[in-house]
């Protein structure tokens, strides 16, 4: 979806996360628009277990997000071979499920949980990241919309395929079941340090 580094904001003197498109697909306009409705997403959410958008800027004819740069670890470098111990389960999936239970009431879906797309801050804090495939209802309001549905775009499937549900797979329209069937794969692959699934 995107390249992502850290920066220094000079304005503020803090780090930040820079999220570009790579320069093949820079001037494509279906991945700038997903650029952008990750933007939106985001700043749809205010919730300490999902990263946080400080802006969209545009600096040589380039679009690029700046976030807040998480620092620690992917939960994919956490878990290991023969799964977590249940402790451990618990402090991660109980918060990574309240930060996508948010995005849920704000009518967004993610369409891309997996291990890569947590992150664990050294002081253990989880943080749910790369919403660029999340899809968002047109005029976000206030209250539970989780009854929502979202379809996916064009043709091409959406998603990870590890972690798809089977209506993402099917190219039918994506809803927070659809997060809660990735969300399971995820969890089991804590437990047990290896994909329901493997093929």
């Amino acid at each position: 979806m995107g390249v992502v580094g850290s920066a220094l904001d000079t304005a503020l003197g803090r780090e930040v996360a820079l999220k570009l498109l790579p320069d093949a697909v820079a001037q494509d306009p279906a991945r700038l628009e997903r650029l952008e409705s990750e933007a939106r997403a985001i700043a749809a959410l205010n919730h300490p277990g999902i990263v946080t958008l400080y802006s969209i800027e545009e600096a040589a004819g380039r679009r690029f997000l700046t976030m807040e740069l998480v620092a620690g670890q992917g939960l994919s470098e956490l878990i290991p071979a023969d799964g977590m111990p249940l402790r451990d389960i618990l402090r991660l999936a109980l918060p990574i499920a309240e930060a996508v239970s948010a995005a849920h009431r704000r009518g967004i879906v993610h369409r891309d949980l997996k291990p890569r797309n947590v992150m664990v801050t050294a002081e253990g804090q989880v943080k749910v990241l790369d919403f660029g495939l999340a899809q968002s209802p047109p005029g976000l309001a206030d209250g539970d919309v989780s009854d929502r549905t979202t379809r996916t775009r064009g043709s091409g499937l959406t998603g990870t395929l590890a972690y798809m549900s089977p209506e993402q797979l099917q190219g039918l329209p994506a809803d927070p079941r659809s997060d809660v069937f990735s969300l399971g794969v995820l969890f089991y692959e804590m437990a047990t340090g290896r994909r329901p699934f493997e093929a």
